[in-house]
Parts: structure tokens; C-alpha cells; sequence
């Protein structure tokens, strides 16, 4: 392995005796947003469950730069059980009581948890139960809880996808931030094209068993964009603003 944090090489993923990616090349550095886009079925879920070491290599090869990072990772859905009186800080709390830290103190992990909560905006949820919390708050506490550890890298799958279009935003803007201003590494899964552009430094698309990656600004085309898709993808871009539309229904237009 090189000193990419992290490489794919000549890798094959997929099930036993169903391979989604073959000979996949894949080499990403400390600090980069990646984000993965492409149609259903295409093999997302399987890239990111692979990455995070929840399938197995089906060939090739694979590795962390250090071995094992500490990685933060919001998933798409989290059912919650309304009968469960959990609140906001009870689930940080227990976050960090199930890591081995010994060295720290209980001040320390209030610390920690008072950071998360400002820096997601749910301070002012900390005491209300999870049963009371809508998509929106649901998915910035996932976000706490996968931040409260101190990761270097932080995956996420579709974390939008309870969100309406001012929410979607909001969020968007605040991984970015973090992207930008702590200098964290994230892998982000959507099916919004839109909410990449203008935050993700490298893009990937899947399609076809293939990850075609590069430069965000390189991989939004209209013609890529409309090959993947099967329908028509027009990209624009307005002053420093990327624009992608959807203008008619394909196998799995983009938003």
C-alpha cells in the first residue's frame, strides 16, 4: 500500500457467487470528501459495507493507512423504539461509555458532548426523548453520536433521506464545515447529486459493475450523467454554481 489512507487495488466486491465491482481501483487521501453516487443496485451499500470491513474482499486487495482508524459512520435509518425513554444526551453518554478510554475523565466525555451538540445544533434537543425528535433531528443526533468519538474518517449513507429541502441543506452545509474546517475525512452515499456539488472534492459513480472516480468538477457532465442514468441529465453551471436537473424518468433519475 501506498500512503493513501485508504486503496482499493484490483479489488472484486459482492456476495459469495454474486460479484457487483470488479477490478476496482480506489486510492483516497487524509482529508478528501468522496462522494458515491449511481443508480439502485448498483453496489453502493456493498462499496461502503466493504470499506467498512462488514463484507469480504471477494479478490484483490485492501487497506487502512493506519490499520485500523477510528471511524465515525451515520447510517441511512435507525428504527427507534418509542417505548425506550432514551434522551438526546443519554445516547452520547453511552456512546462513550462503550469505548475503551479509560484515561478520560467524566469531565472529559461532558466536554466532548457539549462539542458535538453545539457543533450539530441539538443542544437545545439534549433533554427530550428520541420518540419526540423528527427525521431531521433523528439524523443530526446520529451525527452526534458518530462525531462524539473523535473520528478521522466519517462515513454516511443517504443521511438525507428524512429531510426536506431546507433541512437537506442545512446539514449538507454543516458536513461540509466539518470536511473544511476540522480537515475530516468523508465518504458520503446519496442519491442527491445536487447536495454533492460545491462540497464533495472527488466524486464516484457507480454503474454497470464499474466506480468511474475523479474531481467532482470533472465527473458532473451531462453526458456522463445522462449515460449512467438512462434519461436525460442536464448540468449547468451559473456563476460558480453547478445546477443538475432530471428532465425525464429513467431507471433511477437523480434528484
Amino acid at each position: 500500500m501506498s500512503s493513501s489512507l485508504f486503496e482499493f487495488q484490483n479489488a472484486d466486491l459482492g456476495y459469495r457467487g454474486n460479484l457487483l465491482l470488479r477490478d476496482l481501483s480506489l486510492s483516497l487521501a487524509a482529508g478528501d470528501f468522496l462522494g458515491i453516487v449511481g443508480p439502485n443496485g448498483a453496489g453502493k451499500s456493498t462499496l461502503v459495507k466493504t470499506m467498512l470491513g462488514l463484507l469480504p474482499l471477494r479478490g484483490g486487495r485492501m487497506g487502512w493507512r493506519p490499520e485500523r482508524p477510528l471511524i465515525g459512520y451515520v447510517p441511512q435509518r435507525e428504527q427507534i423504539d418509542a417505548i425506550w425513554p432514551l434522551r438526546v444526551c443519554d445516547t452520547l453518554r453511552l456512546t462513550l461509555s462503550a469505548m475503551d478510554r479509560p484515561r478520560l475523565r467524566r469531565k472529559d466525555h461532558l466536554e466532548d458532548i457539549d462539542r458535538v451538540m453545539r457543533a450539530t445544533g441539538i443542544e437545545a434537543l439534549a433533554h427530550q426523548t428520541l420518540s419526540t425528535l423528527s427525521g431531521g433531528e433523528m439524523q443530526r443526533l446520529l451525527l452526534a453520536r458518530a462525531l462524539v468519538v473523535r473520528p478521522r474518517v466519517l462515513f454516511l449513507d443517504e443521511p438525507t433521506a428524512a429531510m426536506d429541502l431546507f433541512s437537506t441543506e442545512r446539514f449538507m452545509d454543516l458536513i461540509a464545515g466539518l470536511h473544511r474546517d476540522e480537515g475530516l475525512t468523508v465518504i458520503l452515499v446519496t442519491h442527491d447529486l445536487q447536495s454533492l456539488a460545491g462540497r464533495a472534492d472527488t466524486l464516484g459513480i457507480l454503474s454497470d459493475g464499474v466506480l468511474h472516480h475523479g474531481p467532482a468538477d470533472e465527473m458532473l457532465t451531462s453526458e456522463r450523467l445522462t449515460r449512467v442514468y438512462g434519461c436525460d441529465v442536464r448540468v449547468e453551471r451559473q456563476n460558480g454554481t453547478c445546477f443538475i436537473k432530471a428532465h425525464a424518468a429513467g431507471k433511477d433519475a437523480p434528484t
